[in-house]
């Protein structure tokens, strides 16, 4: 197992799970499977990974099994906050801790980038292990925002965490 930044050597594993991700989980994710990704965009998106804006991927025998984005705010006003996004591990993956060891080496990068004081990320209220899982890591929830999905005719809140450094 190893955990690293994805490139875009990575793009067709990457693209492959995103789509996986969306189509596998719809309520919990705010873009929808039917949008797709456009490979050319997501290249492009994957050549400008850096420190402050990157993508980690879990492999297990060279296969993607686990992504988890981050990405710190660019305005002036706002670069003391960062946001995670786009968590996802597979099904067959999941309760083996690769949730847990994606998000504690996005922090561990995180703490090293000066001037930031806050990672934001949101969680959907059916996805309650998920939420277990950043509430273990320090994040606290600030707010909910009701309504914020509607997947299948079913609307879902958008629970707001946040996580002080």
């Amino acid at each position: 197992m190893m955990i690293r930044p994805l490139t875009t050597a990575d793009l067709d594993a990457f693209m492959a799970i995103r789509l996986d991700s969306l189509k596998l989980n719809p309520e919990a994710f705010g873009a929808a499977f039917e949008e797709g990704l456009e490979r050319e965009q997501t290249c492009i998106s994957l050549s400008k990974k850096n420190e402050e804006d990157f993508i980690l991927g879990y492999f297990e025998e060279n296969q993607l099994k686990g992504i988890i984005g981050f990405m710190r705010e660019s305005r002036q006003k706002k670069r003391h906050k960062a946001f995670v996004w786009g968590v996802f591990v597979y099904p067959d993956c999941r309760h083996k801790g690769i949730g847990q060891q994606l998000m504690q080496a996005c922090l561990q990068r995180a703490e090293k980038l000066e001037g930031l004081e806050q990672i934001n990320l949101s969680v959907t209220n059916r996805a309650g292990q998920a939420r277990q899982l950043y509430e273990r890591l320090g994040f606290q929830v600030w707010g909910t925002e009701v309504k914020s999905l509607k997947v299948k005719g079913e609307y879902l809140d958008e629970i707001h965490m946040v996580k002080m450094l």
